[in-house]
């Protein structure tokens, strides 16, 4: 073929980096749990000589599911298109190599199976991989002597009618079996039975098929009622499937409530309903049965769940969450949400739903599900910016002068990376320090009781992560109400979302016995961690509160509409701070916390605390600022940050009480907060060494985790601020 349009160097790197992570994934599924140990004698040998065609169905249907998106992406995103058979060749034998070596691996994993006879397996799904991929670029190929590319806005629909098709007809293995027919439909007609959440699943489902049919030009009575059809016809003839009354109802529900949309030319109706009936019969189907219970867990390990059980029923269950995940983000960018507003709140809800499963018997946490979120938001924007690439002319590069930078969404994408990249390295560093300060004894006791003694790793990544969402959240929320209008209504949602993922990070990380030292232990008899939840989320949130403030106060003198922001702050404080006081103070299960309050916690004691947490975040704030905006006075901002760390002390000495009698002691909450441990009571001037230090490690922590938000939102975001203060008039974009 001839005239076929070369790939732009965007188009390359996008499908790079999917090929990227196919790769990785294939290798974490081939060589999980990775307990690697020395292997019997004659393994290798066995493994080179032992060859069966057949093991079982879900082996060799989970080895050929395996490697067909490597045989897609390795077609889709070949940077040369000069030679299509030299192509096919080179992609076959090198995922050949890489399958072998997978499986040569697995030789020191005694609780793997490694076989050549998977290696066949693979490449029968590298080669079915490339077959579909040719076929569908083939098919959207322009002819007449005009340049040829694929189109990659078909790509995302034509993905969702395969993942749908994957999630109600796996294992794909048809049967001929006349008994098998009649079984299929027993469930329909002999033992009746019927699930809401399965029935309005199944219609959201359809109600996406059609949004991804409208999106593809096609005819959708024509082509929905070919889905139906092949749908419920694959049910009855695929081995291992029945129609039950759900199934049909919900399918039905579906089909005929897109017919009469269509019907009454209403489009974008399909599309809003399918976003927001697929987000609810999620969620219902993530929390059902809703049967509370105690003894809660989360598995942290990415995929373990699907690796342990059967193949067949792993891949029907991924087929499904990515159809449902990439549903979501496709749909939420059809109506207008950014890609990376809608992944992250996807993500957020996942978290969510797997939070509330914690709660339920029966029911295991687990981090695979915001793990396939943010995968499948990665191939999504990858794939649109090869589109994006590929629907722009290839022109000659234009010399630019030294120094400049490209504008709009490249900019702002090199910005959301940098801000992502400065993230990932805080959070190390951070992970690194809090490691030295809990091997230290001058560290007190309650500080380095937070980590867990057999998983440290663990324990001290989770709380870098709450570091920087418990500082970086609430220059979100402020951004957020400088929108105004409606979204100043949000600010009590948003502190409820900061505090509820703060607790699964806390809940995760920190032994179960440092949150009963704050909170207190459980009184109410409420079943699971509910109660241990409520009373934290109310703590928590008056952290929230505070830091919004003062990050408002901080960086007041460079927003746009500081006062906006103020009034939705305001409306929002008066109705979450007393009920945090009524939880936290009145209704308090320990007195831990109110002994170190003044007047044994008093009002006017519990303000002045969150008013030195207010000075704290806006020194915090001052400072990070400093670092972002040109032109700032550095020794005034060193000037204000002084004087914040004496106005918070003194807010901290009023609101604390100074005389505590306990454990045969006379002590201060100062020194109590303060010291190494209770045998070793720190004195004045010590204390206000250690005041000062903390002071200031809690100002480098804001500015750490601020300052890269901040640059983001000033620099390639400048459109809540007076972009005049921020960036010299000679470095603004026409």
């Amino acid at each position: 073929m001839k005239n076929r349009r070369p790939f732009s160097s965007t188009e390359h790197h996008s499908g790079t980096r999917i090929l990227a992570i196919i790769l990785l994934l294939i290798a974490y599924g081939s060589l999980y749990p990775g307990n690697f140990s020395a292997p019997p004698a004659g393994s290798v040998q066995r493994f080179l000589t032992d060859f069966h065609w057949f093991t079982s169905l879900g082996d060799v249907l989970g080895n050929i599911a395996l490697f067909f998106p490597l045989g897609m992406a390795g077609v889709i995103f070949r940077r040369s298109r000069a030679s299509d058979r030299n192509g096919f060749i080179i992609l076959f034998f090198l995922s050949f190599a890489y399958a072998f070596a997978l499986q040569f691996a697995q030789i020191w994993l005694p609780s793997r199976s490694a076989a050549l006879t998977d290696v066949m397996w693979n490449e029968v799904g590298t080669i079915s991989g490339m077959g579909a991929a040719h076929l569908v670029e083939t098919h959207f190929r322009k002819n007449k002597g005009k340049a040829m590319s694929f189109h990659y806005s078909s790509l995302l629909p034509l993905s969702i009618l395969a993942l749908w098709l994957l999630s109600q007809l796996m294992p794909l293995v048809p049967s001929l079996d006349w008994q098998k027919f009649k079984d299929a439909l027993k469930p329909l007609f002999l033992d009746f039975s019927f699930s809401f959440p399965e029935l309005l699943l199944q219609a959201a489902g359809m109600f996406a098929v059609a949004s991804a049919i409208l999106a593809l030009n096609r005819p959708l009575a024509l082509w929905l009622t070919g889905m139906l059809a092949l749908t419920l016809l694959g049910k009855i003839v695929t081995v291992n499937l029945t129609l039950n009354a759900s199934t049909v109802t919900g399918l039905l529900a579906g089909y005929a409530g897109c017919l009469v949309a269509l019907r009454l030319g209403r489009a974008r109706i399909i599309i809003e309903t399918a976003f927001l009936a697929l987000l609810i019969a999620w969620t219902i189907v993530g929390i059902t049965p809703f049967s509370p219970g105690s003894g809660g867990s989360f598995n942290g390990i990415p995929f373990a769940t699907m690796l342990q059980g059967s193949m067949e029923a792993a891949a029907r269950g991924l087929s499904q969450s990515l159809f449902i995940y990439t549903s979501l983000l496709w749909l939420a960018q059809k109506l207008g949400i950014g890609h990376y507003k809608a992944v992250a709140g996807v993500v957020i809800w996942s978290f969510l739903i797997e939070l509330m499963q914690m709660g339920l018997l029966g029911r295991v946490a687990d981090i695979t599900e915001p793990v396939l979120v943010l995968l499948v938001g990665f191939a999504l924007h990858a794939i649109q910016n090869a589109e994006t690439a590929s629907s722009e002319p290839l022109a000659p590069a234009i010399p630019r002068k030294p120094g400049t930078e490209m504008s709009g969404e490249i900019s702002a994408e090199a910005g959301y990376r940098r801000l992502l990249a400065r993230t990932a390295a805080g959070i190390v560093i951070w992970v690194a320090i809090a490691w030295v300060i809990t091997k230290s004894s001058l560290t007190p006791y309650n500080v380095r009781e937070l980590v867990y003694e057999g998983h440290p790793f663990r324990s001290l990544l989770l709380l870098g992560l709450l570091l920087y969402w418990t500082l970086g959240f609430p220059v979100l929320i402020l951004q957020w109400l400088m929108r105004g209008g409606r979204y100043l209504l949000a600010f009590v949602p948003l502190v409820l979302l900061h505090s509820l993922v703060a607790w699964l990070l806390v809940w995760a990380a920190v032994p179960t016995e440092s949150i009963h030292d704050v909170v207190g232990s459980p009184v109410l008899g409420w079943p699971w961690e509910w109660e241990l939840l409520g009373r934290f989320v109310a703590l928590f949130s008056i952290w929230s509160v505070a830091a919004t403030m003062g990050s408002l106060i901080g960086a007041g003198h460079f927003l746009e509409n500081p006062g906006t922001a103020l009034s939705g702050w305001a409306l929002g404080a008066c109705a979450i701070m007393p009920v945090a006081y009524h939880v936290v103070v009145r209704e308090a299960s320990t007195d831990n916390l109110v002994e170190l309050m003044a007047d044994n916690g008093s009002a006017g004691a519990f303000f002045l605390i969150s008013l030195a947490m207010i000075i704290l975040t806006f020194a915090g704030t001052k400072a990070g600022l400093a670092f972002v905006v040109r032109g700032k006075d550095i020794i005034r901002t060193a000037i204000w940050v002084l004087v914040a760390g004496v106005l918070s002390y003194l807010a901290l000495y009023s609101g604390l009480e100074q005389v505590i009698i306990k454990y045969g002691q006379v002590f201060s909450a100062m020194q109590f907060l303060l010291s190494s441990d209770r045998a070793q009571l720190a004195g004045p001037g010590e204390l206000l060494l250690r005041y000062a230090v903390v002071y200031f490690g809690m100002v480098i922590a804001i500015v750490t985790v601020q300052n890269p938000i901040w640059h983001w939102f000033t620099r390639l975001l400048p459109r809540p601020t007076r972009t005049r203060d921020i960036i010299p008039a000679e470095n603004r974009s026409a």
